[in-house]
């Protein structure tokens, strides 16, 4: 019994510390995880369905109001790819056959996000958070489509067919509007130092490009970094 009147007043400066660490201080977070873009025509059909889960980083700079707010901004990178195999023939005006046998969309994006979070967990616990976040944010997208489409052409007098395989490579590059929604959940093994788990997804608002993701989730681990008064 004495010994644990005697941690009583450790365990709660301690307790303290943490919480203080989160108290009109700076901070840093770093990010790494997986990313899946989701919606628009250019769907990933037949081959290497792996390829719609890409990497994800990021980084980002936060200001502690209290234990219970922060607002930050985040930059973050991940990418897309799509292929596309077609096996459809559309006829031609004067006799025979084309199809775009093969699609490939190769698109890299870079995030800048404004992000408020609030700890529903509060100081209860003093090493345990648990923060919603919402935001806004921009998308800034780069990339190319490549097609090979083939092509079996009746000749103009009839005696035969040309047969043709093109390729072409079109460049991409767009800017978008997003909204973030997300969710983390921080434990800190040290007062400046937490381990966070977490994940989210955007909302992008990219009306009328057919090769932008109508919508990115994404799950990361990463860490915090409450820098000191």
């Amino acid at each position: 019994m004495l010994v644990m009147l005697l941690l009583l007043p450790a365990s709660a400066q301690s307790q303290q510390s943490y919480l203080t660490s989160r108290t009109g201080t700076l901070g840093i977070r770093l990010d790494g995880g997986v990313s899946w873009s989701q919606g628009r025509v250019f769907a990933n059909e037949r081959i290497s369905p792996a390829s719609v889960v890409q990497p994800q980083g990021g980084v980002g700079l936060f200001f502690n109001f209290s234990p219970s707010f922060r607002l930050g901004l985040d930059y973050s990178y991940t990418r897309m790819l799509r292929e596309q195999f077609d096996s459809t023939l559309k006829p031609l005006p004067g006799g025979g056959v084309e199809s775009e046998a093969f699609r490939d969309l190769k698109m890299n994006f870079h995030g800048a996000t404004v992000l408020a979070e609030y700890n529903v967990l509060g100081s209860v616990g003093s090493r345990l958070s648990l923060y919603v976040g919402a935001g806004a944010g921009f998308l800034s997208a780069s990339g190319h489509a490549y097609t090979i489409r083939v092509k079996n052409e009746v000749k103009a007098d009839g005696t035969g067919n040309t047969i043709s395989i093109t390729g072409h490579n079109e460049g991409h590059r767009y800017v978008a509007p997003f909204i973030p929604a997300t969710l983390s959940l921080e434990y800190a093994f040290l007062p400046q130092v937490a381990l966070s788990f977490g994940g989210g997804y955007r909302f992008i608002m990219a009306r009328g490009n057919g090769y932008a993701p109508k919508g990115q989730a994404y799950a990361t681990l990463g860490l915090r970094f409450n820098l000191s008064k």
